[in-house]
């Protein structure tokens, strides 16, 4: 069994970080090493994130939480030019929430 820290740095993370670039890549243009850099991840992150290389829990994580626009927040936060430290933490901050932290439990208990 999988604990919460495993489960938010496996699949609940990337999952934000997804609807965030994306976010900002499809309708704000920021290119890949701008999101890089304001996530504070590696550029071919941002790119296997684009590109859909990234496995079926987190996909649907990441459908979940762009339906429900949770991730819009921190897109405010990045195009009002917020440092990457706090953008970083309202990542991991709506990550750790029980709204996400529930919903990835119930994908993962869903697949076995």
């Amino acid at each position: 069994m999988q604990m919460l820290c495993e489960k938010l740095s496996k699949f609940s993370i990337p999952a934000v970080r997804i609807a965030v670039s994306r976010s900002l890549y499809d309708n704000y243009g920021m290119s890949q090493n701008g999101i890089a850099t304001v996530l504070s991840i590696a550029q071919p992150a941002v790119y296997k994130y684009l590109n859909n290389k990234y496995s079926r829990p987190v996909f649907a994580i990441t459908n979940y939480l762009m339906s429900k626009g949770l991730h819009k927040r921190i897109v405010a936060a990045v195009i009002s030019g917020r440092d990457p430290d706090e953008i970083r933490g309202m990542v991991e901050k709506l990550a750790s929430s029980r709204q996400v932290s529930s919903y990835c439990n119930y994908i993962l208990k869903s697949k076995r």
